[in-house]
C-alpha cells in the first residue's frame, strides 16, 4: 500500500504535470471508487476546474480546485497510483478514473485490486477516515509521541505505529523498516518496552520516512507503466534497509546469514528479524 513517502512522491508528480490545467473531461471506467455521489454528478462537478494546490495527509492525496470550493481526495488502497501522458498513446492498465486536460494531456488515477476511493467534497470533515486521522508522523515531537505511547501502552509496538488514528502515514512496509532500524520485534507489546527503546523507535521513525520521501520523491520523472513503486523498485533502498531485502532473498540486512520471518499482526503480514530484533 502506498504509505506516507508514496504518497508525498504522488503529491509532487501531480505538482509537476497537472496543476493550473482546465479539466475538459473525466471518464470513470469503475464507478464504485467515486464516494457519495454518482459518477455523472462527480463529472459534471469538475468540468471546467482545475488542481490548484495539492498537499497530503497521511495516506490521502487532497487536491484544491479552482475555482470550485470542492477538494478532490484520493486514497491509493494497496495496490493505487497514478499515471500521466502527456498525450494518450498508450493503454493504461488499471485506469478506473482519468482527467483529461484542455492541452490534452491525462492524469490517470490506477488501482490494480480497487481498494481505493476518490471524494469530491466542500469539507474534508464529511470523510470519516480524514476527520479520525491522527497527526502527521513527521510532525510530532519527542515528547507527544512518547505520550501516545504511553496512552497505547496495551498495544504492540506495530499495532500502534499503523493506526491512522493515533499517527498517520505509517503502513506495514515503515512500520516494518522502523522497527528493524531500531532493533524491536513488531510483536512486543508497548508496556514492556523501556524509555530508551520508545526514544530509538522514534528517532528512527523521523529518519526512515525522510529518507524514503526524498528516495521516491526523485524517482517521479520515471514513473512506470505497470504500477508506482513495484517490488522491485524497493532493491534501491540502501542494503542496509530491510525494504531491500523483503521482496527478494529475505535475508537479514545485518547478518545475511539469518532468515527473515513473517509474522500476521494487526491483520498485516510483518517481516522481521528473530535474531537482530527483541
Amino acid at each position: 500500500m502506498p504509505e506516507m513517502p508514496e504518497v508525498e512522491a504522488f503529491k509532487k508528480y501531480v505538482e509537476l504535470h497537472s496543476l493550473h490545467k482546465k479539466i475538459v473531461e473525466v471518464t470513470v471506467s469503475v464507478e464504485k471508487v467515486i464516494q457519495g455521489i454518482s459518477p455523472t454528478v462527480f463529472k459534471k462537478r469538475l468540468a471546467n476546474a482545475s488542481f490548484s494546490k495539492v498537499e497530503r495527509k497521511g495516506k490521502y492525496l487532497i487536491i484544491t480546485l479552482s475555482p470550485s470550493p470542492e477538494k478532490l481526495v484520493f486514497h491509493f488502497g494497496l495496490t493505487g497510483f497514478l499515471m500521466y501522458e502527456k498525450s494518450p498513446k498508450i493503454d493504461v492498465h488499471f485506469s478506473r478514473t482519468s482527467f483529461i486536460f484542455s492541452d490534452q494531456s491525462i492524469l490517470h488515477w490506477c488501482s490494480i485490486r480497487l481498494f481505493g476511493k476518490i471524494w469530491l467534497v466542500k469539507n474534508l470533515a464529511t470523510i470519516k477516515e480524514i476527520a479520525n486521522l491522527g497527526p502527521n508522523a513527521l510532525t510530532l515531537s519527542e515528547k507527544k509521541f512518547l505520550n501516545l505511547m504511553t496512552k497505547s501502552k496495551r498495544k504492540n509496538i506495530k499495532s500502534f505505529l499503523m493506526d491512522q488514528e493515533t499517527i498517520a502515514g505509517i503502513g506495514n512496509e515503515y512500520s516494518d523498516e522502523i522497527l528493524f532500524q531500531a532493533g524491536v520485534a513488531p510483536y512486543h507489546p508497548i508496556k514492556e518496552l523501556s524509555q530508551k527503546r520508545r526514544i530509538r523507535i522514534y528517532e528512527e521513525m523521523d529518519k526512515v520516512l525522510r529518507y524514503a520521501i526524498k528516495l521516491r520523491t526523485t524517482e517521479i520523472t520515471n514513473m512506470p507503466s505497470a504500477g508506482f513503486f513495484t517490488a522491485g523498485e524497493s532493491a534501491k533502498f540502501p542494503s542496509t534497509y530491510l525494504q531491500a531485502h523483503r521482496h527478494t532473498d529475505q535475508r537479514c540486512p545485518k547478518n545475511r546469514t539469518h532468515q527473515l520471518k513473517k509474522a500476521k499482526i494487526a491483520g498485516r503480514t510483518a517481516y522481521y528479524c528473530p535474531k537482530d530484533q527483541t
